[in-house]
């Protein structure tokens, strides 16, 4: 690839993080925490929903509509989202397999939703216990095409909005948001976050926003490069491929797209795919009037 402004580096890698590091938790879906002398390395096949080497999961195809709509209306469109997600859901559209699956209820049911009466995008429920990750997996493609920090925040909350209504979830989707944008961990959220002495024993990584966004920033802060960023977040087991899709987009905002290692982008599904929507993302901020 040829020299990448910074803007270009870490978008793309903010993109490709997703991406990898669902692709690699995928596999470890719904297990228990794995030691580090049994920590899985590299792209495998299999688990709970039987992936190839490389593929991804609802994180990335939904981040892949996402994306789309955002390309086709230089600008967040929720009816033009959710419509996209109509057509991962029932025609497996933005999937390697051309078939949706690791679809959680939340999103399921807001997405039925829409589909029996399509006048509101807006289908998620403020239910506290639908306090779940779905919004924050996705999070890549509109802080790309954002123009500055507030809107990169606003975008976040209304595509999390979606799905996602619960203010929990609204609010970690607002963190994330500003924290990618300005790539970094922000001190004044420093509360939602594990201190870094935190044991790893101690670290949740099930569906619950909360924990998946404190386990990708804990991954990220006891490690000192993307490659460990991702192996220590996924090998953290429960709901792996979010929390490496999210500890990616850390890690690829925050070290770049140049600090991926080859075998990472050379091994994920659709990484062609993925690079030139990545580009397309980049260019929206300045085709917006």
């Amino acid at each position: 690839m040829t020299d990448l402004s910074p803007k270009q580096d870490w978008a793309l890698g903010m993109l490709f993080g997703l991406a990898i590091g669902d692709a690699m938790g995928a596999p470890l879906e719904f297990q228990s925490s794995r030691e580090p002398e049994n920590y899985v390395k590299s792209y495998m096949s299999g688990g709970a929903h039987n992936v190839s080497k490389g593929e991804f999961t609802d994180d990335t195809s939904m981040a892949l509509a996402m994306a789309d709509a955002l390309i086709l209306k230089k600008r967040f469109d929720p009816k033009a989202t959710m419509e996209n997600f109509l057509k991962w859901k029932n025609n497996g559209a933005f999937s390697p397999r051309g078939l949706m699956f690791d679809c959680g209820n939340t999103i399921f049911a807001a997405l039925s939703r829409y589909e029996r009466d399509r006048s509101n995008p807006y289908q998620g429920t403020d239910h506290s216990m639908s306090a779940g990750n779905g919004g924050l997996m996705r999070l890549a493609p509109v802080i790309i095409a954002a123009s500055n920090v507030e809107q990169a925040i606003d975008w976040a909350e209304a595509s999390t909005r979606l799905t996602h209504a619960a203010e929990e979830a609204l609010n970690y989707s607002r963190l994330l948001a500003e924290e990618l944008w300005c790539r970094k961990p922000l001190e004044k959220f420093d509360g939602f976050r594990h201190k870094t002495n935190q044991p790893r024993e101690g670290v949740m990584s099930g569906g619950y926003v909360k924990e998946t966004y404190s386990a990708a920033w804990w991954a990220f802060q006891t490690t000192i490069s993307f490659e460990e960023c991702v192996i220590e977040a996924i090998n953290l087991g429960h709901d792996s491929d979010t929390t490496g899709a999210v500890a990616g987009m850390i890690a690829g905002a925050i070290y770049g797209y140049s600090s991926i290692p080859q075998w990472m982008i050379d091994g994920l599904q659709w990484s062609e795919t993925i690079s030139s929507i990545g580009w397309e993302l980049v260019k929206i901020p300045s085709l917006k009037t």
